[in-house]
């Protein structure tokens, strides 16, 4: 017969792993939806106006422009700083979808799951500093043909930044926190 303790603890552990397989899939749709809006985006930067979308303005860093008017070496330039974003944010979704489904398995501590913290918290603070420094390099970019005097260098700031360097650096030190964790249960499993 089970003890009332227990029992709680099934109870916790099957909420734990209903919660870690929904999110699991959760992340799986964002990580299929970034891929198809990623693709999406580098075809409209390449190929604006056989996808008749040249006469629409694209707007970054504070800066607005025709996409038809911008220089193909430009757009190129555009499209490797979108295939740099979503690469990161990728491997940030991949590793979340990893250790839900680590965690789905009962396996919270183990070295895999480890891994995809420590993971996801580099790749967070990669997104991080890439995102403070993407409104710079736009900026530039959109506005290299332009006459000299009429380029413009934009830093802007908004929040988001912060929050995925703050994140980051959180799962970082949790992923460390739980291999002592895990080093101090091995090392208590030898003295029994």
């Amino acid at each position: 017969m089970s003890t009332p303790e227990g029992l709680e603890r099934e109870k916790r552990l099957t909420r734990i792993r209903r919660l870690s397989n929904v999110m699991k899939w959760f992340v799986t749709a964002l990580l299929i939806l970034v891929s198809i809006v990623g693709a999406l985006l580098v075809l409209l930067l390449l190929l604006p106006t056989l996808l008749d979308v040249s006469t629409g303005m694209l707007d970054l860093a504070g800066k607005e422009r025709r996409l038809g008017d911008i220089p193909f070496a430009q757009r190129l330039g555009l499209v490797a700083m979108v295939l740099f974003a979503f690469f990161l944010l990728r491997r940030i979704l991949w590793n979340i979808r990893q250790l839900f489904a680590q965690f789905e398995d009962g396996a919270f501590f183990a070295p895999a799951t480890q891994a995809h913290v420590l993971n996801a918290g580099f790749w967070l603070l990669a997104y991080g500093v890439f995102d403070i420094l993407s409104d710079p390099i736009s900026s530039v970019l959109l506005t290299w043909d332009n006459a000299p005097g009429k380029r413009s260098l934009e830093i802007a700031l908004n929040g988001g930044e912060f929050f995925f360097l703050v994140f980051g650096a959180l799962l970082l030190v949790f992923g460390w926190i739980m291999r002592e964790a895990a080093a101090l249960a091995n090392e208590n499993r030898q003295f029994v």
